[in-house]
């Protein structure tokens, strides 16, 4: 049966140095732009493979979400 398959580190690099360079947060689809990556993928990889790592800045009716990395305390 199908289970959550690990991850590609490629990409997680790629949506994480995107976030990086946009501190103040980020929408998906210019997530997408800037990595060369689909935005139903780099959706998934925000949603289930960096969960830990973003947080949601702002989100208008559920519909625009901004993300950005967690803050380190």
């Amino acid at each position: 049966m199908g289970g959550t398959k690990a991850p590609n580190q490629e990409i997680v690099n790629k949506i994480r140095a995107v976030l990086a360079k946009n501190p103040q947060g980020i929408w998906i689809r210019e997530i997408a732009r800037q990595s060369g990556i689909s935005k139903s993928c780099v959706h998934v990889y925000l949603n289930q493979h960096m969960v830990n790592d973003i947080e949601e800045v702002l989100s208008v009716s559920g519909l625009v979400k901004l993300y950005r990395l967690k803050r380190r305390k």
